[in-house]
C-alpha cells in the first residue's frame, strides 16, 4: 500500500514539474512548463551576479569604448533625449555610435506646430581626428553639464534648410537601468518560452547590452528657415551600450510617455514610464521591458500585451491598447492614439526600419502624451503602411 501511495505522489510531482501554468490576466511572458521556469530564472539570477565591469549604471554618462569580447561590427553606443508636449509637439535627437566608433547614425528630428523637420545627413564616418570620448557628430553635439543636466546644440540643415538649436535636459526622475532594475521572473518566463540548445544559450550568452532611461524636462530654442519654436518638453534620456544587431529582432515597440499629474502604481507616484514589449527573434519571442518611475523609486515592466496584438500584420496602429503589470501592481491599461504617419529612419542597410510619432495616452483615467516607436525587420514580411482612423 505505501509503495501505491509513494508512487502516485512521485506520478504527481512529475506531472506538476512538467505541466505548464497559465497566466488569468492574458499578459506575456507566460512561461514553459514549472521545471524549466524554475530553471530560468536560476540561470537569469545567476547571470546577473556576474555581470562585467562595462554593464554598469556608473557608465551612464560617457561613450563606453568596445569591451572585450564584444565583436566591434555590432557593437553600439547610442545616446538618445526625447521630448513632447500635451499640444503634439516632439522632438527626438540620437547619437549612435556603430563599428567601434568608426561611424555615428545621427538624427535630429522635431515636429511643431505641424511642421516636421528632419536632419538629411544622417550616417557618418568618423576620422581619427574626431575626439573618441566626445558626444558629437555632423553638427550635433551632447555635453554633460552637471550631474541629471545636458546641453544639446545642433547646427546644421533640416529639411535642406539652415537650422540651430539649443536645448537643456534636466533629470526629473529616478534613473531605470536594465542591468539592475530588470524584473528576472519576467526576463526568465521569456527565456523559457523557447526551445533551449546549445547553440540557443551561446547566442542569448553573446547578446550581452545594458541601457538606462531617465525621465526629465527638455527647454530650450529649435530655429529652422527663420521659424523659431520654444521648447519646453517633458520626455525621456536614453543610454544603451553593448552588441546591436538589428537583424537579430523581428520587432518591437517603445512607448515613452509622462503623466499630466502623479499616479500611484505599486506604492510610488509615478511621473514618466515607458512599455516596451519585444520580439526578439530566436532569442525571446516574447519579452517584455518597460519600467515605471517617481522622484526616487523605479519598477520594472514584467508583463505585457503580446506583441502579436499590436501591428502584428505589419500595419502600424492609429490606435491600440497596451495592458502591463510592475511587481506589486494591479492590471494597468494604456490606451494610445498615435499620430500617423510620422518619422521613419532606417538602419543597419535599411533592414530595419524605425519609424517615431507623438501620442496622446490614457494610462487607466490619467492622461498623459509622449513618443511611440515602431520597429520592423524589413526581410519579416512586415510591410510599411500607416493606419489612420481607417485610411492609408
Amino acid at each position: 500500500m505505501a509503495q501505491i501511495i509513494i508512487s502516485i505522489a512521485v506520478v504527481c510531482i512529475v506531472l506538476l514539474l512538467f505541466s505548464r501554468p497559465r497566466r488569468r490576466d492574458g499578459l506575456a511572458p507566460e512561461g514553459g512548463s514549472r521545471l524549466k521556469n524554475t530553471l530560468a530564472i536560476l540561470m537569469v539570477k545567476s547571470g546577473t551576479k556576474s555581470r562585467p565591469e562595462w554593464q554598469s549604471i556608473s557608465l551612464s554618462d560617457e561613450r563606453v569604448p568596445v569591451p572585450e569580447g564584444v565583436q566591434e561590427a555590432n557593437y553600439n553606443d547610442s545616446f538618445v533625449f526625447q521630448g513632447s508636449d500635451n499640444q503634439g509637439n516632439v522632438l527626438l535627437t540620437r547619437l549612435g555610435f556603430r563599428g567601434g566608433g568608426k561611424e555615428a547614425e545621427v538624427w535630429m528630428w522635431g515636429a511643431f506646430a505641424g511642421e516636421c523637420y528632419a536632419n538629411d545627413n544622417r550616417f557618418v564616418k568618423l576620422t581619427s581626428g574626431d575626439a573618441p570620448d566626445a558626444i558629437a557628430a555632423a553638427g550635433l553635439s551632447y555635453k554633460l553639464v552637471s550631474e541629471g543636466e545636458w546641453k544639446l546644440t545642433y547646427k546644421g540643415p533640416l529639411n535642406g534648410m539652415p537650422a540651430d538649436v539649443n536645448l537643456n535636459w534636466k533629470a526629473d526622475a529616478a534613473m531605470y537601468c536594465s542591468a539592475d532594475h530588470m524584473d528576472p521572473k519576467g526576463t526568465a518566463l521569456a527565456m523559457a518560452e523557447m526551445p533551449w540548445s546549445r547553440e540557443y544559450f551561446q547566442r542569448i550568452r553573446s547578446e550581452k547590452q545594458i541601457r538606462i532611461e531617465q525621465g526629465g524636462i527638455l527647454t530650450g530654442t529649435f530655429k529652422v528657415d527663420g521659424n523659431t519654436y520654444n521648447v519646453n518638453m517633458r520626455g525621456i534620456r536614453d543610454h544603451s551600450w553593448g552588441k546591436r544587431d538589428w537583424t537579430y529582432l523581428n520587432r518591437y515597440l517603445w512607448t515613452v510617455l509622462a503623466l499630466e499629474e502623479g499616479m500611484e502604481i505599486a506604492g510610488i507616484k509615478v511621473k514618466y514610464l515607458a512599455v516596451s514589449p519585444v520580439d526578439y527573434g530566436d532569442s525571446f519571442k516574447r519579452l517584455a521591458s518597460g519600467w515605471v518611475a517617481g522622484d526616487d523609486v523605479v519598477l520594472p515592466v514584467s508583463y505585457t500585451t503580446d506583441l502579436i496584438e499590436v501591428g502584428g500584420d505589419g500595419v502600424i496602429p492609429g490606435r491600440f491598447t497596451l495592458q502591463f503589470r510592475v511587481p506589486g501592481s494591479q492590471l494597468l491599461t494604456l490606451e494610445v492614439k498615435r499620430r500617423q504617419p510620422e518619422m521613419p529612419w532606417m538602419v543597419q542597410g535599411d533592414g530595419f526600419e524605425i519609424n517615431e510619432a507623438w501620442c496622446g495616452i490614457s494610462l487607466s483615467g490619467v492622461k498623459g502624451f509622449g513618443l511611440s516607436e515602431f520597429g520592423y525587420a524589413i526581410d519579416r514580411g512586415y510591410s510599411r503602411p500607416f493606419e489612420e482612423d481607417g485610411k492609408n
